[in-house]
């Protein structure tokens, strides 16, 4: 009929605006319709594979599992399932395997706007008899959180005090500038160096720019000590935890991270560290230029894509070809998990949202998907236990996990 919509055309531009993350939730709800009653099952798995390869990754999951995944996903979005009765038993709707595999690649490609737009529950109740997670023990994300140390001693908390002017350290002035910690050189010139770090609390994380233009972004329970003005031959400072660095240019002066008797040295570039003391390595991952690691008396270079993975007891591994954007996803604000261990998973989520993880059982499952940060810690216990493999109960900042 002359004006109508063409279906094919509707729901490519649906799947467009998803991806850009532009979809309201009128439009959310009418993709998911259209993909529930099957309209241009073709047209959707070609929008997505091309899409997909332009992304240059690979399929998450086998089309068995992504089936099985995507009626979950529609179960909890839609909170209901039709079923066909057979007797004593009942049969779940069959999902054709080619449609259900693109499909489901869409609720994966941003599970932090299927949860924006999924019903409000005032409780979370697993399958598991007595395991439930009901508002008044849910935990909040983390913030923008941290505490700056002057070179004196001299505390300053960066989430209470006002925008503007803090301080001055010899040749620099200190600005808060919501979120983010600016160090901008004075005209006066001083050759004192005086120190300052700025911690970052479990649930907390900042940004700095440090007095050379270089852009710091630390990461929850993370500390990095550096000067107030950088002055010698180089500009050196020192991390704990996790922080990812976008370091100005000056091949006069190299950019040096001390980080657990390991050196990263840098003349511009932008990496990520993870030297966390309960994790496995220390890693420094390389997204754009060039590093140099220096341990005692030896010394790697990294490539973009390569990480360098330090053990406990100091040897160092090149790892190519690492996913990139699953590294810096928290610095993106998300948490982006691929093949991830529960146990590094529950690491991740312990720092962000300041809780304590205690295990019931063997849990050994491995998960992979996307959320944001800045959703409660029971939507991401939700994302992980409708997979099936593991339940949660959250009882007064503790986190109980169990197969």
């Amino acid at each position: 009929m002359p004006g109508e919509e063409n279906p094919n055309s509707r729901i490519k531009d649906l799947i467009e605006k998803y991806l850009a993350n532009t979809c309201t939730s009128k439009e959310f709800e009418q993709l998911l319709s259209m993909i529930e009653n099957g309209k241009d099952a073709e047209g959707v798995t070609q929008t997505l594979k091309d899409y997909w390869q332009k992304s240059g990754k690979e399929m998450p999951l086998r089309q068995s599992e992504l089936e099985a995944k995507f009626a979950l996903l529609m179960k909890d979005a839609k909170a209901e399932t039709p079923v066909v009765s057979t007797g004593s038993a009942k049969r779940k709707r069959r999902w054709n395997i080619q449609y259900a595999a693109a499909a489901i690649i869409i609720c994966m490609l941003s599970v932090s706007l299927y949860y924006l737009f999924k019903p409000k529950q005032e409780k979370i109740v697993s399958k598991t008899e007595n395991i439930q997670t009901d508002k008044s023990n849910d935990v909040p994300p983390g913030q923008n959180k941290a505490v700056l140390t002057l070179a004196n001693g001299t505390s300053i908390i960066l989430d209470s005090a006002a925008n503007g002017t803090l301080t001055t350290q010899g040749n620099s002035k200190i600005l808060k500038l919501n979120g983010m910690l600016s160090y901008s050189t004075l005209k006066n010139k001083s050759s004192e160096v005086l120190y300052n770090t700025i911690s970052t609390p479990r649930g907390g994380q900042y940004q700095l720019m440090l007095a050379d233009g270089s852009k710091v972004w630390l990461n929850a329970a993370s500390s990095l000590r550096f000067p107030a003005s950088f002055v010698g031959k180089e500009r050196k400072v020192e991390l704990l935890g996790e922080a990812y660095f976008e370091v100005a240019k000056n091949a006069a002066m190299p950019f040096k991270v001390k980080v657990n008797g390991m050196e990263v040295e840098v003349l511009g570039t932008h990496f990520n560290i993870n030297s966390y003391d309960n994790e496995a390595t220390v890693r420094t991952t390389l997204l754009e230029g060039s590093v140099k690691i220096n341990k005692n008396n030896s010394s790697s270079f990294l490539k973009p894509g390569e990480q360098a993975q330090m053990n406990k007891s100091g040897e160092i591994k090149i790892i190519n070809n690492v996913d990139v954007e699953e590294i810096i996803a928290w610095k993106e604000g998300k948490f982006q998990f691929d093949k991830a261990d529960i146990h590094d998973i529950m690491r991740q989520l312990a720092r962000w949202y300041d809780v304590d993880v205690e295990y019931k059982g063997t849990v050994s499952s491995h998960f992979g998907g996307t959320i944001s940060r800045d959703v409660n810690l029971s939507q991401v216990l939700n994302m992980l236990h409708l997979t099936g493999e593991v339940n949660f109960q959250i009882q007064d900042k503790k986190v109980m996990v169990m197969p």
